[in-house]
């Protein structure tokens, strides 16, 4: 945010300040609260995912979390906002659900029902495990 710019209406300056900056490439932790965000703001999309994997669970298949996405991109019934965030350059971006948070989305599904038959494979966010679950629990 470029505080000498004194042109600037009030309105940029608030928008500036309550917009998250995250560094370009995405990491870890940024991909977590994004991800959290992303869940906020779109209950009914991750309801329905959510409903779609008790449903494959309930028929004793394992859960695909990349089917999951990718049938609320092409068949889900509700309609996805993406969340928006500056970047370490001041650019705006936006933020929507996608193939990297697929190991979220698994550990989010983990974290409402334990006993889903969902794989957790390696991924970056291996190392932020109690960060993840922490923030999961707050978007409940």
């Amino acid at each position: 945010m470029d505080v000498d710019d004194y042109t600037q209406p009030v309105e940029a300056v608030v928008a500036q300040e309550r917009a998250a900056i995250y560094p370009v490439p995405l990491k870890a932790r940024s991909y977590v609260e994004l991800f959290t965000a992303w869940l906020q703001a779109n209950p009914k999309a991750a309801r329905e995912m959510e409903c779609i994997a008790l449903a494959i669970n309930a028929r004793g298949l394992k859960v695909s979390t990349k089917y999951l996405i990718e049938r609320q991109r092409y068949e889900g019934r509700s309609r996805l906002v993406p969340v928006p965030y500056i970047d370490q350059h001041g650019d705006c971006h936006e933020y929507g659900i996608n193939n990297t948070v697929t190991p979220l989305l698994a550990r989010w599904l983990l974290t409402l029902h334990p006993e889903m038959r969902i794989e957790k494979r390696k991924s970056m966010f291996d190392d932020l495990e109690k960060e993840i679950e922490e923030c999961l629990e707050k978007a409940r």
